[in-house]
């Protein structure tokens, strides 16, 4: 039987240009019991592709929900910030639009962007805070740049820390700030130990999975292309880690995930 599942976060649109097409990951991933999928966007182009993606690929069996952002290494990008707003501001209606991302701080390869990217997550952030809309935040390297540019808009903006790779005591920081914390494929890695503890020890009801397709492929695919058919063994690795029953890691992570595509924070 398979399971019932949300992909938070994934690339289609990258998984395209690496040579499968988007109708053959999707029904990849309805066998694997995936029911919905976030598209992200990262720049101007790939979040007008992510609202086509959700226009042209959604079913009865399938929704795509979209996100529209800057990722903090297309810096290239940021000068187009306020043209992805404005086609934010045109998706608002849209059931299907969930929100701002993937943006964010990355600071292992664009440190010399620091001041840069700390001024358009700010730009982010405060539209996310005025709309009411989740923001999916991409932190390399960058933890305490990143909870101080949210710290900032405590109480107002909230999202994901998408592809979470820190330890514990710092996504315990980002949950308090009212944050999901999503793992990825990088969960089933055997040598991931912080990761392992972060999602056995943070709050079941703040948790969220991804492929972050695709990259990151779980064992047994890792360093192939990923795609959300993967998700199962990114499930079933948490459900190990978790003191829970599997029946109800599987029940919570899918209604967290509801509920963050509906844009609502994990303790609304």
């Amino acid at each position: 039987m398979a399971y019932s599942l949300i992909d938070t976060h994934c690339h289609l649109d990258i998984i395209q240009e690496q040579g499968q097409e988007i109708r053959e990951s999707l029904e990849k991933s309805k066998v694997s019991g995936v029911q919905k999928i976030v598209q992200i966007g990262i720049d101007l182009p790939s979040s007008e592709k992510a609202k086509s993606i959700s226009r042209d690929f959604t079913d009865n069996e399938l929704q795509i929900h979209y996100t529209l952002g800057c990722h903090p290494t297309e810096t290239h990008e940021f000068p187009n910030a306020d043209e992805i707003l404005t086609l934010a501001n045109d998706s608002l209606l849209d059931p299907l639009f969930t929100g701002i991302g993937e943006i964010g701080m990355d600071l292992y390869h664009n440190a010399e962007k620091r001041n840069e990217q700390r001024e358009v997550l700010a730009k982010f952030l405060n539209y996310s805070s005025e709309n009411q809309l989740p923001v999916v935040i991409h932190s390399r390297d960058a933890f305490q740049d990143t909870l101080e540019g949210l710290a900032e808009y405590k109480g107002k903006a909230f999202g994901v820390i998408h592809c979470f790779t820190y330890d514990y005591e710092k996504g315990k920081k980002f949950v308090d700030l009212g944050y999901y914390v999503s793992f990825s494929g990088i969960l089933a890695f055997k040598n991931a130990i912080e990761i392992h503890d972060a999602a056995k020890r943070l709050p079941l009801g703040a948790l969220l999975i991804e492929t972050d397709a695709p990259f990151l492929a779980p064992p047994p695919y890792r360093g192939k292309r990923n795609d959300s058919s993967n998700m199962p063994f990114i499930l079933e690795r948490m459900f190990s880690l978790r003191e829970e029953s599997n029946a109800k890691v599987e029940e919570s992570l899918f209604k967290n995930s509801e509920k963050f595509i509906n844009r609502k924070a994990y303790y609304a």
